[in-house]
């Protein structure tokens, strides 16, 4: 596939990293669902210590913290951490937020005899389509499995994937994708740069997760492309 070097989700959120900020921004509904994940969070998650995973630039550390939580900062995009962590010191916070390096980022890291940080976590918090550049996501259940307790939850904000809509605009794409064994998918671009984005269903994640992690709920973000799911970890030992 021409530019496929340009596919990878780190390479293309450190290229968009300086404007993503301004992004986000410029649409009030991008706001709204950060309120809405925040306070479903909230109402669910408790205990100390949570993982803001792919956590862009940061824009969930003010409200994590100022809760009382210590949070476990996890961005393999250099660019876009980076920003997190000027964003983090200009803001004068007193919370507690552990960034992750470059090695630790990398969720495929994680063994289990060798954890990324101190202390397991009652809760992480996935916005703003994050599994959605991740192919494997029964991959990712087992890595989170290592780092969270029976009963820690997993809350993440994802693709509302209505399959009508999608097919209508960007079939030629996901045909191509899907004969190259990318599964359900698209592409987005920005100026040069391209990413695949999966197209995770409610089924999938379900079927995906469900070794280590219970579902709990599904809600649309009313006003936006987003959903919401809502998973518990189980007692399985990984």
């Amino acid at each position: 596939m021409k530019g496929e070097n340009k596919l990878e989700p780190i390479e293309y959120y450190d290229n968009f990293s300086l404007k993503y900020n301004d992004t986000l921004n410029s649409n009030h509904i991008n706001t709204k669902i950060r309120d809405e994940v925040k306070q479903y969070f909230l109402k669910n998650v408790k205990g100390k210590y949570v993982l803001d995973f792919g956590g862009g630039t940061g824009k969930d550390v003010e409200w994590l913290t100022n809760n009382g939580f210590t949070v476990y900062f996890c961005e393999p995009a250099r660019g876009m951490r980076e920003l997190a962590v000027k964003n983090f010191h200009k803001s004068g916070l007193s919370g507690e937020v552990n960034f992750l390096n470059d090695e630790n980022s990398d969720y495929q890291n994680w063994i289990s005899n060798d954890h990324p940080f101190e202390h397991k976590v009652n809760g992480i918090l996935a916005n703003f389509a994050v599994l959605n550049s991740i192919k494997r996501i029964e991959i990712l259940s087992e890595k989170l499995a290592l780092i969270t307790h029976t009963g820690s939850h997993l809350v993440i904000s994802v693709l509302n994937v209505k399959l009508n809509k999608i097919f209508s605009r960007d079939f030629p794409v996901i045909f191509r994708l899907y004969l190259t064994g990318n599964g359900l998918a698209t592409i987005v671009k920005d100026e040069d740069h391209q990413m695949i984005v999966y197209l995770h269903t409610r089924t999938k994640f379900v079927k995906s997760l469900k070794k280590y992690f219970d579902y709990v709920e599904s809600l649309p973000v009313s006003g936006s492309t987003f959903k919401l799911f809502h998973f518990v970890r189980n007692e399985k030992v990984v």
